[in-house]
């Protein structure tokens, strides 16, 4: 893959991430007081989801079968033609930058994960298998690669029994759920796309709403217990510090909504389902919208073929778009008629052995030859044929090709 393959990737995944989040940001809040917090949650699977969409090939596109004529290879080179490579040396260096900037971000995640694991000292083995640490903020929490809860050095003290019992269902039920690996993802997103401040500002809705979901999960099987769970939300101690892989208690806003949320009474499990239902056909809808919007692939050049491309343009006026595949040193001839002119095109390719393209053209507007270049490109090129008016517009006829080429022939 090319460098400037894999930026064309970078951008396309770029954009439909991009389109997944604004999608999800201004569903979430409506789904929510719908179906409840956990359909709002599931919306998030748009994201991942949208991008395996837009890596999946794309829709295969014919192309023209093979046409020839009998003609030599033509070897003339006119000055009315021009010719521009694609410049791949110069994208060469936004692969290398990309992958700092993702190694950059690992680095900073791995720092914050080591910071504020790091800060809850050593951890003591309880015997009920949990973990219990000196520290409190933030307390209790799902960490690690490997998940386990910790809770804080004063945890029976602070809470009260039945509180105790609330808060390990709370983050039980993280467990249950699966939010640690949903981190991991999140983490991931944040690094692969560290350019992009939409992703990392979802990051943070998405932890808002893994904890409401979380927490809906808790009222379910606690539901006379609303107020003594917001006691007990009163009473824990916010981090100041993040933690990327692990679900804590910190920010102030957000036990504010969650507070908010403990007054509205929980959707019935009709509605549920309903939301279970409506969110699977967004993220199904989106993710064939996010594959059907690709640009179709080529077809599969058979071995020892070429895929000739060409976008022709008349005045700067689109005319024909052609993609055919051609026999190496064998002529392809296209014939179009366009504002009461008749256009002949014959093209004539052949493979170097440094991988780039000779082709040679003749181009004849109503019998009369306009020009017979000859280039030499790598795999894209333009050829113009005509003249700039004063006020920048091109009269003539405007060619961009692209060349592509099949397996090798077996001997």
């Amino acid at each position: 893959m090319t460098a400037i393959e894999s930026w064309s990737l970078l951008a396309e995944i770029t954009l439909a991430t991009s389109v997944a989040v604004l999608l999800v940001l201004a569903m979430r809040r409506p789904v929510r007081h719908a179906f409840g917090a956990g359909a709002a949650y599931g919306l998030w699977a748009m994201v991942p989801v949208m991008l395996l969409a837009a890596l999946l090939p794309a829709a295969i596109e014919p192309v023209l079968p093979l046409q020839g004529v009998a003609a030599p290879v033509l070897d003339a080179i006119t000055p009315s033609a021009s010719s521009q490579d694609t410049g791949t040396d110069a994208f060469a260096w936004m692969p290398w930058a990309w992958g700092s900037g993702v190694m950059t971000m690992l680095a900073i995640l791995g720092w914050q994960q080591h910071r504020f694991l790091a800060g809850l000292g050593p951890l003591r083995r309880r015997p009920d298998g949990l973990y219990q640490s000196l520290a409190t903020r933030g307390l209790p929490a799902v960490v690690g690669w490997r998940p386990r809860i910790v809770l804080p050095g004063d945890f029976e003290q602070r809470y009260s029994a039945a509180e105790c019992e609330l808060v390990l269902a709370h983050e039980r039920e993280h467990l249950r759920r699966g939010d640690l690996p949903a981190c991991l993802v999140a983490a991931l997103f944040c690094c692969l796309f560290w350019f992009n401040p939409l992703i990392q500002f979802a990051a943070r809705c998405f932890r808002h709403d893994q904890e409401l979901a979380c927490d809906t999960g808790v009222l379910r099987r606690f539901p006379k217990h609303r107020h003594t769970y917001a006691k007990a939300m009163l009473k824990t101690q916010l981090a100041n510090q993040p933690l990327p892989l692990g679900c804590y208690w910190s920010g102030f806003h957000l036990i504010k909504e969650r507070l908010a949320m403990l007054s509205r009474p929980l959707p019935s499990l009709s509605r549920r389902l309903g939301g279970l239902v409506a969110v699977s056909v967004l993220v199904v809808s989106a993710a064939a919208a996010a594959w059907a919007s690709q640009p179709g692939h080529p077809a599969l050049v058979p071995p020892g073929k070429l895929l000739l491309e060409l976008a022709i343009q008349v005045d700067e006026e689109p005319v024909r778009d052609i993609r055919a595949v051609v026999v190496p040193g064998v002529p392809y001839e296209e014939r179009f008629d366009h504002a009461e002119q008749s256009w002949y095109t014959r093209w004539t390719t052949v493979q170097l052995d440094d991988g780039t393209f000779d082709l040679s053209a003749t181009l004849e507007r109503d019998g009369e030859v306009l020009a017979e270049p000859r280039i030499v490109l790598r795999d894209e090129a333009s050829i113009h044929i005509g003249r700039e008016t004063e006020i920048g517009d091109f009269n003539g006829l405007s060619i961009y090709l692209r060349i592509s080429a099949g397996a090798p022939a077996e001997p």
